[in-house]
């Protein structure tokens, strides 16, 4: 099959021939010169015709290869646009989740740093007191060690007035004894009870201080 071009100028030919016909016989008065001439005409016509035609299809191919061209680029923009959109929404939705995360480790801090306030505003007044509990530690300690030994002497004392006591109460004593010796070892018994019951109250004291120092003061 004749491109184009080719069918253009096969047209043009005949055309130019058929005029020149019919001018000839109609007009037959142009001579064979002015028919040569005329017909130089025609093919230069159509060789500028063949020319065109030929950069026409080349700008038409060169267009639509660029054509082409540009819709490729156009659809390899739109799957990285697509492929970004993607990504985003991806990247959005693990936004929004650690969000969430971040919102309840928040009130979770929150609520640690609350009671971490309370307990250190707790501390603190402990803590200020601090030098007048263990001052005061200290004191019951040597008052228990003092009750101990009072303890232990008035035991001693009382010991040594039992004897003489026993001896009156079974009637076989050689010395010179009395109900009066059975006072005095009952009052020394007194004493002893006595030494013994503040001794319980001291160390009843302490312990209760020695708790209340562990609880609330902060370990080393």
């Amino acid at each position: 099959m004749m491109s184009s071009w080719k069918v253009s100028l096969v047209v043009g030919f005949v055309l130019g021939s058929i005029l020149a016909s019919a001018v000839w016989n109609r007009n037959p008065g142009p001579s064979q010169e002015e028919y040569e001439l005329l017909l130089q005409k025609n093919a230069v016509l159509a060789e500028k015709q063949q020319v065109l035609q030929e950069s026409f299809e080349e700008l038409e191919t060169q267009k639509a290869l660029e054509l082409e061209k540009a819709f490729e680029q156009l659809t390899s923009k739109q799957a990285e646009l697509e492929q970004q959109k993607a990504d985003y929404e991806e990247q959005l939705a693990q936004l929004k989740q650690q969000r969430k995360k971040l919102v309840v480790t928040k009130k979770k801090l929150d609520t640690k740093v609350v009671e971490l306030e309370t307990a250190t505003e707790k501390q603190q007044v402990v803590l200020s007191h601090s030098k007048e509990l263990y001052q005061q530690q200290l004191l019951l300690q040597k008052q228990v060690a003092k009750a101990e030994a009072d303890v232990k002497k008035a035991k001693r004392v009382a010991e040594d007035f039992k004897k003489p006591c026993d001896e009156f109460k079974s009637g076989t004593s050689w010395n010179w004894v009395s109900q009066a010796d059975c006072d005095k070892y009952d009052a020394k018994i007194k004493a002893v009870a006595d030494e013994e019951a503040q001794l319980t109250a001291l160390k009843t004291e302490l312990e209760a201080l020695n708790q209340k120092i562990e609880v609330n003061l902060p370990k080393k």
